[in-house]
Parts: C-alpha cells; structure tokens; sequence
C-alpha cells in the first residue's frame, strides 16, 4: 500500500477499465457478442457517450430471453430499454470510507454489483466491492498499527511520511510542535492514570478546533504532538487551543491546588519544589519561509524554536 496524508481517495488505489456498451445497441447484438466470452457473469455499463446511464449484467440478460416469450419481445429492444439503472456511480476523488457506506447500504440483490467510478461525470472504471472492502480492511489494520496507542492519533510514521509529502511539494503549511509544560510533576502527583488522562484531553483539544478539517494531527509520543496545517491559520490555531485548555484545565486538578495555583513535587535533584499548573508550549516552523528541505533539518530547527516557547511562563506559542 502506498502512503497517504489521510484516508485514501478512489484514485489512490486500483480501478480497473471495466467493459462497456453503447446504449443504442440492441438486446440482440448484445446477446450474440457476450456468448463468445468466457465469463457468463460479467457487467457491463451501459454508455450514453462518455457518461454511464446503467448495468447489464449477462446473467439476467439470459434469464429476460429464458422466458417462453422472452426473445420476442425482448430480442429487438435498445439497452437503454432493458437495463438496470439504479446504479451506485461515485466521483474517484470520494474517500474510501464514504464509499464503502454507499456500496454496503444497498440493497441485497445490487450489493455485490461494480462501483463505476467517473471523473467529472465521465466514466473512467469500476472497483469490484470485495476489492473495495478488501483495500479498507487492510487500511484500516495498517492505519491501526500506526497509531498511538493512547490517544488514537497517528504515530511516528505516518508523521513522518506526512510531512515528507508537504515538504517534497513545497506546500505553504506549519508544522506546530506542541508539548504540555510541568508534565512530569504533575504526573509524580496525580500518577500515570491520571495522566494519561490529560493527555488524551490534549490530543482531543488539538483536533477540535474550527481548523480540524484542515489540519493533520499526530502524536509523537509523551506529551508532545504535532499539528499541520496551512501557514495562514497557524497563529488562530494555537490561540484557540490554548484558549480551550486554560479554560479546561482545572478540571484535572483538585480544589486545594486550583486554590494554591500551583503543586508540591520533587524535582531532578529530589528535593521538594512547588510547580506552576500545567501549560502548553507550540512552536511553529514555517516550512516554505524556512526553507526547509527534509525532515532532519526541520527537526533541528524544531528544537531551538521549542527551546524558545519553553523559555516562556504559561502557555504560549512561538512563531519564527
């Protein structure tokens, strides 16, 4: 399988030519050209020019003209005539989830039919469903192994592979680092449950701003994390985070430190130290203004503007 930003699209994946027919051509004709073909199951699309209009499909036709009048009355008819035309026929840009939907929700005698895919109402192919549900099914395992575990987001390689695509296209996004400030100590106190907890809180906060359509969120590992999204909406992104986390975050810590603004914990050295609430920092690199030609030189430059947004009390973002 190949590497996508995010579920693949039709076009992503293999579509076969199908086999066509014209409309116009007759019952007749038809049945006389598919008896010199190996398969008696095969579907054909029925073709008004360049846009499909329906299906035949060879085994009702032999059963329309099995009937004790069957041939003549039917034998002359165009195909237009005769063909099904409740057909399943989806844009190959669709994503590959949404059509499963459509083709699963069909009903029971044309579930197993082709999906004839078009590009700008012309027909360019059909997917057969158990190749559709097929390519998903190891999607999703594939998309599965690449998630972090905790918080469902995707992990180190597809975010690699993501912004290796951005950068390879010279793409005007932002790569936004964000990690949770005092994470440690608050860990020591409240313990990793409780942890976990805000973690996953964080991550739920990064994909559930007004820019979620845009943007591609992925989860390092820890407490960091990393956002993508166009370079115009990167500063409005982290003032709606911060926004909704220095609302929420009191509600992970017990009255008495809410009351306190601050914990008890030891530091590196063991010795007892009080420690501001937690707070994020986000640091955006610019990935066109930088320069930025591969992803080992995005990450140093990541480093020192981390370092920056670190050096900064409360939650706040750094944009270089």
């Amino acid at each position: 399988m190949g590497k996508w930003d995010s579920i693949p699209c039709l076009k992503d994946i293999h579509i076969q030519p199908g086999h066509t027919v014209d409309e116009n051509e007759s019952l007749g004709d038809f049945m006389d050209k598919i008896r010199t073909q190996k398969s008696s199951n095969r579907t054909y699309i029925v073709m008004r020019d360049t846009k499909p209009v329906g299906i035949i499909r060879s085994i009702d036709m032999f059963r329309l003209l099995g009937t004790l009048y069957g041939v003549a009355l039917n034998y002359k008819k165009r195909l237009n005539e005769v063909m099904y035309s409740n057909i399943l026929t989806v844009d190959w840009n669709m994503k590959i989830d949404e059509v499963s939907r459509k083709a699963t929700v069909r009903i029971y005698e044309d579930i197993y039919d082709d999906i004839i895919v078009t590009r700008d109402q012309d027909f360019i192919g059909v997917i057969p469903v158990y190749e559709l549900l097929t390519f998903m099914t190891e999607f999703k395992l594939r998309e599965a192994v690449q998630q972090n575990p905790l918080t469902g987001l995707p992990g180190n390689e597809r975010i690699h592979d993501y912004i290796t695509i951005k950068i390879e296209q010279k793409e005007a996004i932002s790569v936004i680092y964000t990690d949770i400030d005092h994470f440690k100590a608050y860990n020591d106190v409240y313990g990793f449950k409780y942890g976990d907890d805000v973690i996953r809180w964080v991550g739920r906060l990064l994909t559930s701003t007004e820019f979620k359509e845009l943007s591609f969120v992925g989860h390092i590992g820890g407490d960091d994390f990393v956002t993508c999204l166009p370079t115009s909406s990167a500063e409005d992104y982290c003032e709606q985070v911060i926004k909704l986390f220095e609302i929420e975050k009191r509600n992970y810590y017990s009255l008495e430190d809410n009351s306190k603004n601050n914990i008890e914990s030891l530091d590196r050295d063991h010795v007892i130290k009080k420690f501001p609430l937690i707070s994020l920092s986000m640091a955006i690199l610019n990935i066109s203004s930088e320069q930025i030609t591969d992803l080992s030189e995005l990450s140093l430059k990541a480093a020192r503007v981390k370092k920056q947004a670190k050096q900064i009390n409360g939650s706040n973002y750094v944009n270089i």
